[in-house]
C-alpha cells in the first residue's frame, strides 16, 4: 500500500516540537490512543476504517534475532525418548522393538523474537520516532467508534492494586460497526514480526449482534474489567461492555463476558466466551445519549463500574452497573448470606443527575447549555463536561478537590451512597478559544472563569474603530461573536505516580476545529480558587489553545492523548509524558517533541573548548552556567586589557576654553 503510516510522514516544525502528519488511502472515522505500551515501549495507534481497525505500533525497541521458544515438557521428553534409544539398543536381540513406546512429539510454538536493548540512535535528518510495525484487522463493515479499557499508566498504578492479567499480554478493543454490531477485538500486546503472516498474529474477535443487541445503529461504546466478587479466586475477570443507541427515546445495553485463562506449555492464554452473550441490564433513558464513559477507578473501587451518560438537552447522569439488588433479608437486617443466584443478578440504578446553566435570554424560550461531551477527571471523583458555547465546567460529586465545598457525597464513599440527587453549581469552570466570554467574564452560576490566552491584533485608530473600542470597554466582549458547535471532545491524562494524594491530568478540548490543552487541571483548580496569596501565572495554570496546526484542508474529527515511554532522546526540561494524536477526515498527525541526543552537544563542544578557549565559547559557557574558573580569569584579562588598549589608542584630550 502506497500510503500508510509505515512511509515518511509530511514533518513541519512548530514552536514546541513538530508534526507529523501521515495521509492514509482511505477514510478514518475514529482515532485512539492505548492507554498502555508495548513491551519494547512502543506506542499503539488504533483506528477504524472502512472494513476495519487498523493497529499502529510507533517508537520503541527494534526488533533483534529471532529465538525458537522451547516449552518445559521438551527437555524431559528429550531426555526420556533418549533413554528409550538406549534400552532398546541393549535389549534389541531378545525383545520386539515394534512393542516399544512412541517417542513424545515435540510441541510446536510461536516463534518470539527479541528486542534491542540498546536505544536506536537519533537520525539528524528524521529526528522522530517510527512506525515499526501496523496490521488490519478485517471486519467486513465501516468502524464508526472505537473503545478502549480506562487504565491508568503503569507510573499511576500501585503494585498493589488488582490488575487484569489479560491487560499485560494483549490488546482489547471493543468497535461500533455499521452492520448494527459491536465486536470486541483482543490481540497481542507485543508487535508481530515483519515476517509473520496474518494467520500467526493471534488476534481473536467477538461479535454481538442479532436478537440480543439494537436493532438500530450504536451510536458509541465503552468497556471496562471487573471481578466475580462470590469465587474463592479472585483473578476471575469479566470485562462489562455497554453500548446506547438512539431506540425510542434512547436504549442502553449492559454485557458482562467472561474471560478464559489457560495456558499454552509456558505461556497463557486468554479467552472472549462466547456463551450465552446476551445483555445483563437493559434501560431506557430520557434521550439518545451524546457518549458513554465508565469511571477510571480500578477494581476493587465501588465506583469502577459506574458509568457516565451525557444529553445534549443540558443533563449528564450517572449509572451504577453493578449495583447489589435489595432482598428481604437485607431490608430486615437479617445476616444471613445471600444465595448465588441473588448475587449473579445485578441491577443497575441511575444515581444522581447533573445540570448545566441556562442560556444567555433570548428571543427564543429560555433553556439549558447543552452539552457535547463528558468526561470523568480527578481519579472518577468529579466529572467535566464541554458545552456547545465553548464553556466548560466540573462537577466535584465528592468534594475531593481543591477548596471545595461539602457536595452532595459528603462522608460517602463513593457516588454509589446516593440515589435521585442532582447537582447544578460548577466548582471550577472556562471557556474555549472563541467563545463569547474569553475576556474573563463569569460564568452563569457566578464563578470565575478561565480563557484561552488571545494575540491582540493591531488596527488602525479611526473613528470607527475607536467607536468600538469604546463600546467594547463600557458594555464588555458582547460585540465578539460566539463560537457554537455541536462537535467537542474531552481527552484525559493522568500523569503524575500514585504517591500523589490528588492525580495530576491533562486535560484535552476539541470545540469544532478549535483545540485547547490544560497542562494540569489540579493546578488551575487551585488557582480557580485561591482567594488570597501568589498567583501562579504559568502554562500550566490556563487553558492554552494548540496553535499552528495544519489540517490539510479537512475537518478536524478527533484528539487525543498518545502516551510515550521516556527515553534519553526525550528527557528535556519541562518533557511531557504524551503526544498529541489528531485525527482529519484521511489524515492522522502526531504532536511530537523534537528527539535530540543528550550528549551530541557535549561532544562537539568540548574538544573545542578543550583545545582553544576562545572569548566566544567563554561567553557561551558563561551564558549556560558552566564556565569554570579558568574562564572567569580569561574573560576578566579580556575585559582589562580592552579598556588599557582602549586609552592607549585614545588618549584624554584637554578641554578648550573659549573667550
Amino acid at each position: 500500500m502506497a500510503s500508510s503510516m509505515t512511509a515518511r510522514p509530511l514533518v513541519r516544525q512548530r514552536d514546541d516540537g513538530l508534526q507529523l502528519s501521515y495521509q492514509l488511502p482511505h477514510r478514518v472515522h475514529v482515532a485512539k490512543g492505548y492507554p498502555l505500551l508495548a513491551p519494547n515501549g512502543s506506542s499503539i495507534i488504533l483506528y477504524g476504517y472502512e472494513n476495519g481497525i487498523r493497529v499502529t505500533w510507533r517508537g520503541g525497541k527494534p526488533f533483534g534475532q529471532r529465538k525458537e521458544s522451547v516449552s518445559e515438557e521438551n527437555p524431559k521428553a528429550k531426555a526420556t525418548a533418549a533413554n528409550d534409544d538406549v534400552v532398546m539398543i541393549i535389549d534389541s536381540d531378545e525383545e520386539d522393538t515394534s512393542a516399544a513406546p512412541p517417542r513424545p512429539q515435540q510441541q510446536t510454538q510461536r516463534p518470539t523474537y527479541e528486542f534491542l536493548e540498546e536505544e536506536t540512535e537519533v537520525d539528524p535528518t528524521h529526528p522522530y520516532e517510527d512506525i515499526i510495525r501496523q496490521i488490519d484487522i478485517p471486519l467486513g463493515s465501516r468502524v464508526l467508534d472505537l473503545a478502549v479499557p480506562p487504565v491508568l499508566p503503569a507510573t499511576a498504578r500501585s503494585a498493589l492494586d488488582p490488575f487484569p492479567s489479560i491487560l499485560s499480554e494483549m490488546i482489547v478493543v471493543a468497535a461500533v460497526c455499521a452492520d448494527y454490531s459491536t465486536r470486541v477485538v483482543a490481540l497481542p500486546l507485543v508487535p508481530p514480526h515483519p515476517e509473520e503472516t496474518e494467520g500467526a498474529w493471534g488476534a481473536q474477535t467477538l461479535s454481538i449482534n442479532g436478537i440480543f443487541s439494537h436493532q438500530e445503529i450504536p451510536k458509541g461504546v465503552a468497556i471496562t474489567f471487573t471481578c466475580e466478587e462470590d469465587v474463592e479466586d479472585a483473578s476471575q475477570w469479566d470485562l462489562l461492555v455497554a453500548t446506547h443507541s438512539a431506540e425510542a427515546s434512547g436504549k442502553l445495553l449492559i454485557y458482562r463476558i467472561p474471560i478464559i485463562e489457560g495456558s499454552a506449555g509456558a505461556n497463557k492464554v486468554y479467552t472472549l466466551s462466547e456463551d450465552g452473550i446476551q445483555p445483563i441490564q437493559r434501560s431506557y433513558m430520557p434521550a439518545p445519549a451524546e457518549n458513554i464513559v465508565f469511571n477510571p477507578s480500578p477494581y476493587p473501587s465501588k465506583r469502577h463500574s459506574t458509568l457516565l451518560a451525557s444529553f445534549s438537552s443540558g443533563c449528564v447522569k450517572v449509572y451504577s452497573c453493578l449495583s447489589a439488588r435489595s432482598s428481604r433479608s437485607t431490608r430486615t437486617g437479617s445476616s444471613a448470606p445471600k444465595s448465588n443466584a441473588e448475587a449473579v443478578e445485578p441491577e443497575g440504578k441511575w444515581l444522581i443527575s447533573l445540570y448545566t446553566g441556562f442560556e444567555q435570554p433570548g428571543s427564543g424560550p429560555v433553556r439549558r447549555k447543552a452539552v457535547i461531551h463528558a468526561e470523568w477527571v480527578l481519579g472518577g471523583r468529579a466529572v467535566m463536561v464541554l458545552m456547545a458555547d465553548g464553556e466548560w465546567g466540573v462537577w466535584d460529586l465528592e468534594g475531593a478537590g481543591p477548596g471545595s465545598v461539602k457536595g452532595p457525597l459528603h462522608r460517602q464513599s463513593s457516588v454509589q451512597g446516593i440515589t435521585g440527587g442532582s447537582l447544578t453549581a460548577f466548582s471550577v469552570t472556562g471557556r474555549i478559544l472563541g467563545s463569547p466570554s474569553a475576556s474573563g467574564k463569569p460564568s452563569s452560576d457566578g464563578r470565575s472563569t478561565s480563557s484561552t490566552e488571545q494575540r491582540p491584533r493591531f488596527a488602525p485608530m479611526t473613528p470607527s474603530t475607536k467607536r468600538i473600542r469604546e463600546d467594547g470597554l463600557l458594555k464588555g466582549s458582547s460585540m465578539v461573536a460566539p463560537s457554537r458547535s455541536l462537535t467537542g471532545q474531552i481527552s484525559v491524562h493522568q500523569t503524575n505516580t500514585t504517591r500523589d494524594s490528588l492525580p495530576e491530568e491533562a486535560i484535552l478540548f476539541r470545540h469544532g476545529d478549535q483545540s485547547a490543552i490544560v497542562p494540569s487541571l489540579l493546578s488551575l483548580w487551585r488557582n480557580a480558587t485561591k482567594a488570597m496569596g501568589t498567583f501562579d501565572s504559568s502554562n500550566r495554570c490556563r487553558v492554552s489553545a494548540i496553535p499552528d496546526v495544519q489540517l490539510m484542508g479537512e475537518k478536524l474529527k478527533g484528539i487525543c492523548h498518545l502516551p510515550v515511554a521516556q527515553s534519553k532522546a526525550r528527557k528535556a526540561p519541562g518533557q511531557k509524558t504524551f503526544d498529541i494524536l489528531i485525527t482529519a477526515e484521511h489524515w492522522v498527525m502526531i504532536l511530537a517533541p523534537r528527539l535530540a541526543e543528550p550528549e551530541t552537544t557535549a561532544r562537539t563542544l568540548s574538544p573545542r573548548l578543550s583545545e582553544q578557549p576562545t572569548a566566544e565559547t567563554d561567553q557561551l559557557m558563561l551564558r549556560r552556567g558552566e564556565l569554570d574558573v579558568d574562564g572567569m580569569d580569561r574573560l576578566l584579562s579580556g575585559m582589562a586589557g580592552g579598556a588599557r588598549s582602549l586609552r592607549i589608542a585614545s588618549p584624554t584630550k584637554k578641554a578648550r576654553i573659549f573667550a
